[in-house]
């Protein structure tokens, strides 16, 4: 099947910086939908090459036109079964960025039969998940896996050391849904906000504690077995001790709407950031306990657009994943996994490369 055709909806941060990354590349025929004509309008003078649809509410595969050969979700979590619906009835690939809802699961192992289905495919889950993979691989057995990632601000300028940089709404839930963990080889949940270290990155004091949905899927590890499995967000220096001041001396755990609004009002938007991941696996390596961290930064590319690091990397993966699926490098039907990827091959690519910083 060749890969020509492209809709992606939502016309968000990441469905617009994806679709101009694949318009540069003038490989595809490229389609964006939106409900919201305010959010499609950017992309009428950044991009235009790409056709622009606004669409009603629950009216997905109107957007499908005959030989439309992938799908791509930049919706949130509770619109994406009805994007894969209008995948699946359009016998179409797909890609998504978020960790699979529940809902979503029998619709994507349906469409895996006939199509590849790339699900997950952002910064955390996603493309984190290749290169822990990868540095597993030597490791026998694996004891610990500790996963850190974080985008903060290059120049931070209030106490928090924090800004927009991602979804305030998905920021929330990071710092107050229970983690997805392994301890002593068995998938449990724990606690956010807590397990705290202190980190030094090239000379600069941050800090990393448990959050949610940096690596839901935990089962992209279960080749390698490990017997502890930790994730983790990077932050400046004392911005735990804020947040748990907000959360729960002020008691704004249970008043998301204000929290939110407190955040929204008070916190800049950040376009100049940089993204951290810290990986560490410790284990046997031939006969001897080993262990061996991994550390990469990655910066925002201007010459794209006017999307922070974040969102930069997130769609450098996604891109590099739909050229590989195109390229044929990639299987023609089912479930693609982190796990199947070669990290080497991803981090030379000429979506990511640019990004990454010394």
């Amino acid at each position: 099947m060749t890969l020509k055709r492209i809709t992606i909806f939502g016309a968000g941060n990441i469905g617009s910086a994806l679709a101009t990354l694949l318009a540069r590349t003038g490989r595809f025929e490229l389609t964006v939908c939106d409900v919201s004509e305010d959010a499609l309008e950017p992309l009428r003078a950044h991009s235009p090459a790409v056709r622009l649809l606004r669409l009603p509410r629950g009216e997905e595969h109107q957007a499908l036109a005959p030989g439309c050969d992938l799908v791509i979700g930049a919706v949130p979590d509770q619109a994406l079964p009805m994007v894969a619906s209008a995948a699946l009835k359009a016998c179409c690939h797909y890609l998504d960025f978020v960790s699979t809802p529940d809902p979503l699961k029998p619709i994507l192992a349906d469409l895996a039969r006939t199509r590849t289905v790339l699900p997950a495919s952002g910064v955390s889950p996603g493309f984190v998940g290749a290169l822990a993979a990868s540095l597993l691989q030597g490791f026998s057995p694996v004891g610990d896996l500790i996963i850190r990632v974080g985008a903060i601000p290059r120049y931070p300028t209030n106490r928090l050391g924090y800004g927009q940089i991602w979804n305030v709404d998905g920021l929330i839930e990071e710092y107050t849904r229970p983690s997805a963990a392994i301890r002593d080889s068995q998938r449990v949940n724990v606690s956010p906000l807590e397990d705290y270290e202190r980190l030094t990155v090239d000379g600069m004091a941050l800090e990393a504690f448990t959050t949610s949905g940096g690596m839901c899927d935990l089962d992209v590890f279960a080749p390698f077995a490990p017997r502890n499995v930790t994730v983790k967000t990077i932050r400046y220096p004392g911005h735990l001790d804020y947040m748990r001041f907000l959360l729960d001396d002020l008691g704004l755990r249970h008043r998301r709407d204000m929290l939110r609004s407190l955040l929204m009002n008070g916190l800049p938007v950040i376009e100049d950031d940089v993204l951290h991941v810290l990986l560490t696996a410790r284990g046997t390596r031939g006969r001897q306990p080993s262990e061996r961290t991994l550390r990469y930064s990655f910066a925002p590319n201007p010459d794209v657009g006017p999307f922070n690091a974040l969102t930069s990397l997130a769609t450098g993966y996604a891109t590099s994943l739909i050229c590989a699926l195109a390229d044929g490098l990639l299987p023609a039907a089912g479930m693609v996994t982190p796990q199947m990827l070669d990290a080497g091959t991803l981090l030379a690519s000429p979506f990511i490369a640019p990004l990454l910083e010394a």
